[in-house]
Formats: structure tokens, C-alpha cells, sequence
């Protein structure tokens, strides 16, 4: 495995785990208030810009904070509805 490989798997790597904590505090925030459905995809990729820099996509948000909910038993949260134009 040459250096490239090595250096992109460890930003992988860090990228996850700095997505993990960033939606970890939003669940534990929003538990302590017994809230966890005011958990929202946005306020992940908020506090994930703010602490590391990350940009991150609602939908990719999302599935991280689903993946904390489904950790500690709590529902999940549904993915937006997309809405599509038609031309009629």
C-alpha cells in the first residue's frame, strides 16, 4: 500500500469519527431534554463545520445521526421527502 492509500484511509478514518462525535453530542444533548425527535441533520452538519471544518451534506448528516438514534434505542429519524416538478 503506498503513502497515498495510507494518508486517504486515515482522513476517512478521522472524517467518520470526527461525524460520529459531532452527532453523538447532538443525541446526548437532545436525550438530556428527552427531545431526540428536535434532533435534526443540519444542527450535525453545523457542529460538524464548527468544530472540524467538515462540510457535509443533509443526507450524509443524516445517516449519521440515524446510526447514533439506532445505538442508544431511539426511532430514527425519516429521510426528507424529495419532491420532484412536473412539467404538466
Amino acid at each position: 500500500m503506498n503513502l497515498k492509500k495510507i494518508s486517504e484511509r486515515r482522513a476517512e478514518r478521522r472524517r467518520h469519527r470526527h461525524l460520529m462525535e459531532a452527532a453523538q453530542h447532538i443525541v446526548r444533548r437532545h436525550a438530556l431534554d428527552d427531545s431526540t425527535d428536535t434532533a435534526s441533520p443540519a444542527k450535525v452538519a453545523a457542529l460538524a463545520f464548527g468544530w472540524h471544518g467538515l462540510r457535509v451534506a443533509e443526507d450524509e448528516a443524516l445517516d449519521y445521526l440515524n446510526a447514533v438514534l439506532a445505538d442508544r434505542g431511539f426511532p430514527l429519524l425519516p429521510a426528507p421527502e424529495t419532491t420532484q416538478e412536473t412539467g404538466t
